[in-house]
């Protein structure tokens, strides 16, 4: 699965930050979740293109930023934009002893996870004591639209993601940790399915890891169940579901 998250994310790296602009949002709310202040070291995993760190720039003081993200290509997007220090590594893996930073930062990326019980605990190893974090991941019912017709027509396929109530579970029985909870609906429109589903590729998030079908007829019988289902007067709906968890390592 990680290989095919860096193949799908490393060709969307250019195209990204035009296409997600509901993960742009999600990073701006993430952020307002961090107490202004100073911090000495930040780490912020599964940086992607840098929105988490053009949002904190703006009401944050840092010494060191570190900008971890499996896909280097994405990284290599944020030598245009920021100064952060950027590190190629997995952020379930993360190659770091003891407790290094003050802020511990995170949006759309930890739903990538493999083993999100253990590498969601294992990142707070690397938060100093009195440290800060915000975390943001989407959960179930992100795409339903997407999900729900690609399941009646066998065109395409969605990564299955977690329930809201998981997330909060994992983050609640973290020791030492105190955590405050949020969640937020965002509902995009398209003027149509194809601009749709071009949008959704150029944000590298097709890495589902399950069986795609390209087949014409069941594109069209896709785009037809799509359009009948899901057009509304706004245009073609698709729905993002986010979990928030923020707070302090005790």
């Amino acid at each position: 699965m990680k290989k095919r998250i860096r193949q799908c994310f490393g060709k969307a790296a250019s195209s990204y930050s035009d296409a997600a602009s509901v993960q742009r949002e999600v990073a701006a709310r993430c952020a307002n979740f961090c107490p202004e202040g100073n911090y000495s070291r930040v780490l912020d995993v599964g940086s992607g293109v840098g929105f988490l760190y053009a949002e904190l720039a703006k009401r944050l003081k840092f010494d060191d930023y570190v900008s971890l993200d499996l896909v280097r290509p994405m990284l290599m997007e944020q030598r245009k934009v920021n100064t952060a220090f950027l590190l190629a590594a997995d952020g379930e893996n993360l190659p770091f002893s003891g407790e290094r930073f003050d802020l511990l930062v995170s949006s759309s990326a930890m739903q990538w996870f493999s083993e999100p019980e253990r590498s969601i605990a294992d990142a707070f190893r690397v938060l100093k004591s009195g440290g800060r974090f915000s975390v943001a991941v989407f959960c179930r019912g992100t795409l339903a639209e997407l999900a729900d017709v690609s399941q009646r027509t066998g065109f395409g396929s969605v990564k299955e993601l977690r329930d809201e109530s998981f997330y909060r579970d994992v983050f609640s029985s973290l020791q030492g940790v105190k955590a405050e909870f949020s969640s937020a609906v965002y509902e995009t429109y398209f003027s149509t399915v194809k601009e749709f589903l071009k949008k959704h590729k150029m944000t590298g998030a097709v890495a589902s890891g399950g069986n795609i079908s390209w087949g014409r007829e069941k594109y069209l019988r896709f785009v037809e169940e799509y359009e009948r289902l899901y057009r509304g007067e706004a245009g073609i709906r698709a729905t993002y579901r986010t979990f928030f968890a923020y707070g302090e390592k005790l």
